[in-house]
């Protein structure tokens, strides 16, 4: 993959206080152009935080590719965008789901998760569509190199991930699905998982966990050499949704343990583990058709009766006549974040949710809704070395602050303290770039060119071509057909658009040009 770095001053916009405020009070930072721009994962270390996610939005990326045309690639694509311990930007990266793709083609990508190595790369764990089928991707982006790797996660038929969760030292494990290539193809083949040392010269492990076919991993998260995940059991239908615990036998996952959690109506959205147990998050599908967050812990020990099987030491269910769903999960001492989605609180519109409930008991302490007077979702949660919580997601009630055009963008809230009391202020909200840099590549920690943009030449139809006298060329379009061949500089032919120019017999004679009718 290739990275395009534009010619551009890295602007950074001045916060906008709403209200005065001394004390605990929330930042708010939101990033986003046109479309609608979703923060999907977070990352959250001593040198700041990383958002990564999904947006509509035009991006620029690769030369010659999809970001060359007018608004760049169609479709859902990918960014990253690095921030500061003060919520500064620092840099950010856009990209489409399939960099190889024809000029024009529709992009599809799903971001599921993002962390940050040592040296600074920050990893973007992905889906998105390769020669027909979704595959699992991880693209490692640095702030000064761009892009330094991409490893592919295939399996035979389709595979996607869900996390990438730290493993003690620099290692990572990634998490993931196989499914069937044969139709219908709506039943998982199984759970894949894969051991990463965290560098950009070695691929990650990536093999099906014996004895989980038929399953879906949804979440995950490693602590005490154990790795947890919050899974869905289609051949359980009494209990669909369960906690699997996998440990390492000589260097090879091994599942030791099941968590069910008997409702066939609950689904699970998100899982935390710590040194104070093991919590997920979840969705519970009530009689009356309303969703309803739900959150529980696992027993400190399995059953006396039977190793291999763990009960709950409590589960709640946050009830509403309103739609409620579960979000992520996050322990913070003692106690835990439980993020859902609310309508029934808030500014107005729908808010992204934060309960705090006792992590002994699951005891509720109160809640917090994050959002302004429009629609807000939650998708991650984080916390930093200082205890102030991170809310990552999206947004549409500071949308003056970008397009201004009502659009959901993706928000990041982040509060003073981690006691969230209901009713905290914003201190200060702020686009983190304007618009027409949002999505354009990599931007550096000094807003200094690293690579300049390649020369395109805009030509209108009819002109002469762009070539010396006697040269024979030859035209593609965006899917690499022949489409026009001459010699000479006669006229451009009537297209519009952009072509690759060739010119036969001459080394490194090739070029895009956009034609204007």
């Amino acid at each position: 993959m290739t990275a395009i770095r534009l010619l551009l001053t890295l602007l950074l916009a001045c916060p906008v206080a709403l209200w005065a405020q001394e004390g605990d009070s929330v930042e708010v930072r939101v990033f986003g152009a046109e479309g609608v721009d979703e923060a999907t994962a977070l990352w959250v270390d001593a040198m700041g935080c990383v958002l990564a996610g999904e947006t509509t939005s035009d991006i620029t990326m690769a030369p010659g590719q999809a970001a060359w045309t007018s608004g760049g690639p169609v479709g859902r694509k990918g960014f990253l965008a690095v921030m500061d311990t003060a919520l500064d930007h620092q840099w950010s990266y856009a990209f489409a789901g399939d960099v190889e793709a024809p000029v024009g083609a529709p992009s599809a990508v799903s971001v599921n998760a993002v962390t940050r190595t040592a040296d600074s790369t920050a990893w973007v764990l992905y889906d998105a569509p390769r020669t027909g089928q979704w595959r699992g991707h991880l693209l490692g982006i640095h702030p000064d190199d761009g892009p330094v790797a991409e490893f592919d996660l295939g399996a035979a038929g389709s595979t996607t991930t869900c996390a990438l969760t730290p493993a003690g030292g620099s290692s990572f494990i990634v998490v993931g699905n196989h499914w069937p290539n044969a139709a219908p193809s709506n039943l998982p083949a199984g759970i894949m998982l894969g051991l990463w040392p965290g560098d950009a010269l070695t691929a990650p492990g990536w093999a099906p966990l014996a004895d989980a076919q038929g399953m879906e991993a949804i979440a995950a998260d490693w602590w005490n050499d154990t790795l947890y995940i919050a899974a869905h059991r289609p051949d359980h239908p009494d209990a669909p949704a369960a906690v699997l615990m996998v440990t390492a036998d000589n260097g090879n996952p091994f599942w030791v343990g099941t968590a069910p959690i008997a409702d066939p109506a609950l689904t699970l959205t998100g899982i935390t583990a710590g040194p104070l147990g093991v919590a997920w998050s979840g969705t519970l599908t009530a009689t009356d058709g309303t969703l309803n967050a739900t959150y529980g812990k696992l027993s400190a020990a399995p059953d006396a009766l039977d190793p291999a099987v763990w009960s709950h030491e409590w589960i709640v269910v946050t009830q509403s006549d309103q739609d409620r769903p579960g979000r992520a999960i996050l322990w913070t001492g003692t106690i835990l974040q439980c993020a859902g989605r609310t309508t029934t609180a808030g500014a107005g519109g729908a808010g992204a949710m934060v309960q705090r409930r006792f992590g002994e008991t699951g005891a509720w302490f109160g809640v917090h809704t994050f959002g302004g007077e429009a629609d807000e979702d939650v998708r991650a949660l984080g916390l930093d070395d200082n205890g102030r919580v991170y809310v990552a997601g999206s947004s549409n009630s500071w949308t003056g602050l970008t397009a201004n055009n009502g659009s959901a963008d993706a928000v990041l809230f982040r509060s003073t303290t981690t006691e969230l009391i209901p009713g905290l202020p914003y201190a200060a909200a702020a686009p983190l770039l304007t618009v027409d840099q949002t999505f354009v590549g990599i931007h550096d920690m000094n807003g200094q060119v690293q690579q300049q943009r390649r020369e395109v030449i805009c030509i209108p139809s009819g002109a002469s071509m762009p070539v010396q006298p006697g040269d024979q060329w030859v035209l593609f379009d965006a899917a690499g057909r022949s489409v026009a061949r001459g010699e000479g500089r006669g006229p451009v032919p009537h297209f519009s658009g952009w072509l690759r120019l060739e010119r036969v017999n001459r080394e490194a004679a090739s070029s895009w040009i956009w034609v204007l009718q």
